[in-house]
């Protein structure tokens, strides 16, 4: 009876609760995000774990309520779907968003009447995007951009762009789920276990209700290994190089396809990858501004510190021993560190198999996220896609946890006690969680 009335009320529970995060929170609210999040959750706990009672239909048609209730109000936990529609808008005006900074723009007389000039709209996403961004580069390569373009294309409308955005990634997804569903069966896993990623509300509050595209960049990676799986490496790579121009992370998976399709396989799926995503990178990126898009992606690395755990402690560390921030030379040689574990994860013993090769995939983004210099929450979410394809549950417990992350912005500094301690609980939790999976599994191995 108590499991029963669990289920009937775990889907109003969850839409409530996405509702309320999506159109009522601020980001610097922590206590609400923390109580409609943690209930969000729960909820999902339960209808992903009564996804064997329950139908596919029901199940879709609370994730697609889920989605619409998210494409319906302006962001109000990220700002970075400003900067998506002034690429936009720069672009049908004819300036390359790789090109100039923001603030070179709206500082240029020239420019700034072009492009923003008496134009209300303008000014308000100018102002929105933050003053972080107006300082650097666009960092979403050419295919990300078109969505941007196709998003700004209709009218002067922040509202109306936005909800065209979130359309645009809400049916990309939608394509990304149909090839999902037909590569589990393929691969003989059970096909309810998309719901591990469809009905999580991080994925649907992130982007949809954030318009951040990891969604969208999953979505053509679905589309790519499926036709891998089918032995199909040209669609494959066209599909893999498509989804590398929306976010680069899956270059970093790159390396584990060597010993996965053999050599010979390995080459031509190689080449043809690196081949298109050059040719889609010379639709707006030359031999002047490609310098402007790596200095943004060399702030990320070297500037920007958010929610990590090894490289704060290692900026702790160099402040007590030097007394100044060593950002800049800290997170470049964790990345070599990280870029180290990959290599050896993709290139040693055998992964002949999908089983293995995901399961190697979502060990080698665990590590690639634990010693990044930023981890936001929508961050995780390739970690949660991969783990569909493995017994793994840590990547859905971080999902739960990183989302007090935001916890951040009510304080606005990340060395308060408060913000430390969640920090420690966070990643305390999924380490552990990490670490009893992998030495249970070892145990096991060894056993039988």
């Amino acid at each position: 009876m108590g499991k029963r009335l669990a289920i009937s009320f775990s889907p109003l529970l969850f839409l409530i609760s996405i509702f309320l995060i999506n159109f009522q929170s601020d980001r610097t609210e922590f206590a609400f995000i923390a109580i409609f999040y943690t209930i969000a959750f729960f909820a999902y706990i339960i209808l992903y774990s009564s996804r064997n009672e329950m139908s596919f239909k029901q199940l879709f048609f609370i994730a697609i309520s889920a989605q619409l209730l998210s494409m319906l109000n302006t962001p109000n936990l990220s700002i970075d779907f400003y900067r998506s529609l002034w690429d936009g808008e720069i672009t049908w005006a004819g300036i390359n968003p790789f090109d100039y900074r923001p603030e070179e723009i709206f500082a240029s007389p020239e420019l700034n009447a072009k492009i923003i000039g008496s134009s209300e709209y303008m000014q308000e996403i100018y102002n929105g995007i933050g003053m972080q961004s107006q300082g650097n580069y666009s960092c979403y390569p050419p295919i990300n951009q078109f969505y941007f373009i196709f998003a700004t294309a209709f009218s002067d409308s922040l509202i109306l762009n936005t909800f065209i955005l979130k359309l645009l990634i809400v049916i990309t997804e939608f394509i990304g789920a149909f090839y999902l569903i037909k590569l589990l069966r393929n691969l003989n896993i059970e096909v309810s276990k998309i719901w591990l990623l469809f009905l999580n509300p991080l994925w649907i509050i992130e982007c949809t209700g954030n318009t951040h595209f990891e969604g969208v960049m999953l979505s053509f990676l679905f589309i790519a290994f499926y036709f891998l799986q089918k032995k199909k490496e040209i669609w494959g790579a066209l599909f893999f190089a498509i989804a590398v121009q929306i976010k680069l992370i899956p270059l970093m998976i790159l390396p584990f396809f060597y010993r996965f399709l053999g050599w010979k396989k390995a080459i031509l799926f190689y080449s043809l990858t690196i081949f298109i995503v050059l040719a889609f990178g010379f639709t707006q990126l030359n031999s002047e501004n490609i310098y402007n898009f790596g200095d943004s992606l060399r702030q990320y690395f070297q500037v920007f510190e958010f929610n990590s755990l090894v490289l704060y402690q290692y900026i702790q560390y160099g402040i007590w021993k030097t007394g100044w921030n060593m950002t800049k030379y800290y997170s470049p040689q964790l990345s070599l560190i990280a870029m180290y574990f990959i290599f050896t994860l993709a290139l040693w013993g055998d992964i002949q198999n999908w089983e293995k090769l995901m399961r190697r995939i979502t060990i080698a983004l665990f590590i690639y996220l634990l010693l990044s210099s930023t981890v936001h929450p929508w961050y995780i979410l390739p970690l949660l896609a991969f783990s569909i394809f493995t017994d793994y549950k840590f990547p859905m417990v971080w999902s739960f946890f990183i989302f007090f992350s935001y916890i951040f912005y009510q304080y606005d500094d990340s060395s308060t006690f408060a913000v430390r301690m969640i920090n420690y609980i966070e990643y305390s939790v999924v380490l552990g969680w990490f670490g009893w999976e992998v030495l249970k599994k070892a145990v096991l191995k060894r056993a039988s």
